[in-house]
């Protein structure tokens, strides 16, 4: 595939959607070049990017352009335009599925495991101003892409520079400029900016108004995932909606001392249902993604030794994504989250239950965080060279509950605090993290090792998981190394002095 490379000088569009006038955009550049127009070109046009906005989020923009002799990949940053015919390849789709070229090479870094999508298309008509000087030579071009449809964005001019004739083309930019067009602002044809700092609240208004905000974000989470996750587009749908399914547990039970009783006991159960039920799938989705790493590790066995592992996973999988799409496609499910909703609806009312009345949202955080923050510290400071593996898992689990009351927390408390907190916290949590991974993968590893022996699996295959889990144990020893110093961090002054500006020290 041959891909080709342009420069515009700059993109302009039409000023509060005004219909663009060819006639007036040819008259004012025909004042210093020679025009020539193109004929119309129909496209249809869709935008592509992940779920989560990652190219976008890198400045760039990836469309697929459909005209009558064939389909182009188009990828853009704002300042160069790469394209690149495109083949058969059908949406959503990894990276990795694009023609292989310079495209895919930007591409797929910056996509990583999370799939494209096409939006919605829009119709098109594009055409070409060839712009020449007095003796006849083309010193620049214009790419006019109008709307073709009611419902399409607005008109768009981009100049393009040729080789050679730089200042020519900045020349036709301030013509057009001249004639009413604006620059193009990054971002207005759909992009949103960086996510924003949580919404701040009232520190003096009902707890429970900010636990139900805390929750309403969890249930959004879930729903905006759900499509993904059943369609399988990707694994981090159902990454994302776990996430949400634990955020949720974690919240209910930091909120047991202010919400109703009978809430708690209802809601609890649930959603610890549903988390377990999508432990299966996520679990086996992070041996796979996780197997180019591991390859990474082996010495006498080469990666083509873990295929059967890889083919092995992939068979699991496909059984264990059965009944977790039979439960969340089910009628109980979405009556779960209806009722879960309304719920929710009587939470964020302010004078839900006496409690929530007498105890403010500021109050209610600093509490919550003082009391997560002090269960870490006890925790830590208990462990010693001979304690269990279970003690550190265990204090894993109370670091999570501590991030997520900081976050629940976090209308009501000063951001650069609550962004110091969580980065101390954060390194505790990627060495205690390792330590249980590197456990819990080893003794499926050997598990794994077992099923496939049995099913006439190949020596060298298992030869080389046995490769992986010795690389697991050793670095699970060397995270267990590393916990003291990594707990001495966290509980050192500077994070004290984070988790006082929080409320998360005081007693």
């Amino acid at each position: 595939m041959v891909a080709t490379m342009t420069r515009p000088t700059r993109t302009l569009q039409t000023v509060h959607d005004v219909p663009l006038d060819l006639e007036v955009i040819t008259a004012a550049l025909s004042t210093r070049f020679s025009v020539v127009t193109s004929p119309v070109k129909p496209v249809r046009r869709a935008r592509l990017d992940t779920f989560d906005h990652r190219l976008r989020a890198a400045g760039l923009t990836l469309q697929h352009q459909s005209y009558r002799d064939g389909d182009v990949l188009v990828l853009g940053d704002g300042e160069t335009t790469l394209s690149q015919p495109l083949g058969k390849v059908e949406w959503p789709a990894l990276a990795d599925a694009l023609p292989a070229g310079r495209l895919r090479e930007l591409t797929a870094p910056v996509t990583g495991i999370r799939a494209l999508l096409a939006m919605p298309q829009e119709f098109r008509r594009l055409r070409r101003l060839d712009l020449l000087n007095e003796d006849g030579k083309t010193v620049a071009r214009v790419e006019v892409d109008e709307p073709g449809s009611p419902t399409a964005g607005p008109a768009q001019l981009t100049v393009r520079t040729l080789r050679g004739y730089e200042d020519q083309a900045q020349r036709a930019a301030r013509l057009l400029s001249g004639a009413g067009l604006r620059p193009l602002r990054r971002g207005s044809d759909g992009d949103h900016d960086s996510p924003p700092e949580p919404t701040k609240a009232d520190r003096h208004a009902s707890a429970t108004l900010l636990l139900a905000m805390g929750l309403e974000g969890g249930l959004a989470t879930m729903r905006m995932n759900l499509p993904g996750l059943l369609d399988d587009v990707d694994t981090e749908f159902l990454h994302d909606f776990r996430v949400a399914v634990r955020r949720t547990r974690s919240t209910l039970k930091l909120g047991r001392s202010i919400l109703p009783q009978a809430v708690s006991e209802r809601w609890e159960p649930p959603f610890k249902g549903l988390g377990d039920l999508t432990t299966p799938v996520r679990d086996l989705d992070v041996y796979e993604l996780d197997l180019p790493t591991m390859a990474g590790w082996l010495v006498a066995a080469g990666p083509a030794d873990l295929e059967p592992f890889s083919a092995h996973l992939r068979t699991r999988r496909a059984t264990a994504r059965e009944p977790l799409v039979r439960e969340l496609r089910s009628p109980g499910f979405r009556r779960l989250l209806t009722q879960w909703g309304d719920e929710l609806d009587g939470l964020a009312d302010a004078s839900y239950g006496p409690n929530s009345k007498a105890l403010s949202a500021g109050l209610w955080a600093q509490r919550s965080i003082s009391r997560a923050y002090r269960r870490v510290v006890r925790g830590g400071a208990a462990i010693t060279s001979d304690s269990p593996a279970t003690d550190l898992h265990a204090l894993r689990k109370r670091c999570k509950e501590l991030r997520y009351a900081i976050e629940v927390c976090a209308p009501v408390v000063a951001n650069g605090p609550r962004k110091h907190a969580l980065a101390h916290l954060k390194q505790l949590q990627d060495v205690l993290g390792r330590f249980q991974d590197c456990q819990v993968q080893s003794t499926a590893l050997h598990g794994f090792a077992e099923a496939m022996m049995a099913d006439g699996t190949p020596a060298s295959a298992l030869l080389a998981m046995g490769e992986l889990i010795a690389h697991l144990d050793a670095e699970q020893a060397r995270a267990r190394r590393q916990f003291d110093g990594a707990f001495a961090r966290f509980s050192g002054r500077p994070t004290r002095q984070a988790m006082d500006k929080l409320g998360g020290t005081r007693r």
